[in-house]
């Protein structure tokens, strides 16, 4: 027998968790856009897209926050940090490769430097991811090592039953576990059918595409600007990635006093690299888009151990101009090493 969560209990599943102190997220949708946000009521949740339009990331890496607030007197300098936020949530129906976008810059934010807002909002969530039934042609979770109902980066996982019932509850964390004992009373034994998971095919071979990346001779590859032809650089495919975490770090004020904040950026970005003496080591469309595909495949993995990217397929889904990754890592496997 395993635990059921019935479809038709989530508004007290809901109710439960906001009187422990826990904000509710989920996917909702908009008619302009689909994203996380806060919910109240079962019917808020948005359980039938493929995935969201915008990434988990927006929750963790918020696209602006402040660092300090700075005064500048006559003879001294005061800075007054912003404390990391503490509030204690919960975000049920998250998708496997959002879930697993979190793991994978958790090695980053976690590395040398410890980034404590990163860190005390992982803390202070609960990720309830539910296994994906449906995919469409850009999914590509696959190809990555990763699948429909994978758990990374997860704390509890739902695998949802025939007919939309409900869910089987798989318990994966100590901070899953402790989130359900709020609503255990409303959970029942069962044996219902569990649907099939979505069937994503894979794209491409990831270890051809690896070897050919790590080639040294393939840096300066014509393959790059043929490629890159298409790409006008306008940073979508970053800010809707579930994994690109680059940032800047800004002064905004006057003379005397302002706030530092910190703000997402782009390697698809001209200015990204540009130095003080008007320098750009990658001056052209091409060598942006070779190190963000050299940096996911190659730099990122080769430091953690982990591709930096999780087959959400939205660098592609939602480009402007119709490429991404998964159209450059097919050509790349049908190259020669």
């Amino acid at each position: 027998m395993t635990r059921i969560l019935f479809s038709d209990k989530l508004d007290n599943c809901i109710a439960r968790w906001r009187a422990a102190g826990l904000t509710v997220f989920g996917p909702v949708k908009t008619d302009t856009l689909s994203s996380y946000a806060a919910i109240e009521h079962a019917s808020d949740f948005d359980f039938e897209s493929v995935l969201p339009d915008r990434s988990i990331k927006d929750l963790f890496f918020p696209q602006t926050e402040p660092m300090l607030r700075y005064t500048i007197k006559k003879r001294a300098i005061d800075t007054e940090d912003f404390a990391p936020p503490n509030d204690k949530r919960i975000i049920f129906g998250a998708r496997p490769c959002d879930a697993s976008g979190l793991a994978i810059d958790d090695s980053l934010f976690g590395w040398d430097y410890k980034d404590e807002y990163w860190i005390q909002r992982r803390n202070e969530s609960v990720i309830v991811s539910i296994a994906c039934t449906k995919a469409d042609d850009f999914c590509l979770c696959s190809s990555l090592n990763l699948a429909p109902d994978s758990s990374t980066g997860s704390d509890v996982l739902l695998r949802p039953l025939e007919n939309n019932k409900g869910w089987v509850v798989e318990e994966l964390t100590d901070r899953g576990h402790e989130a359900f004992l709020a609503i255990a009373e409303l959970l029942q034994d069962g044996s219902d059918p569990i649907a099939p998971i979505a069937a994503v095919p894979e794209k491409f071979d990831l270890d051809t595409c690896v070897a050919w990346l790590q080639n040294h001779d393939n840096f300066e590859s014509k393959f790059w600007k043929e490629i890159s032809m298409r790409c006008i650089g306008c940073g979508s495919c970053t800010y809707l990635c579930p994994t690109c975490h680059c940032f800047d770090i800004q002064d905004e004020g006057d003379t005397y006093s302002g706030i530092r904040r910190k703000n997402w950026d782009s390697c698809s970005f001209a200015l990204f690299t540009m130095h003080t003496s008007g320098h750009n080591p990658r001056a052209t469309q091409s060598a942006r888009w070779r190190q963000r595909i050299m940096h996911k495949f190659n730099y990122f993995p080769g430091k953690f151990n982990v591709n930096s990217c999780s087959g959400c397929g939205r660098c592609s889904r939602q480009c402007p101009v119709d490429m991404g990754i998964t159209e450059t890592l097919q050509k790349i496997s049908t190259l020669q090493p």
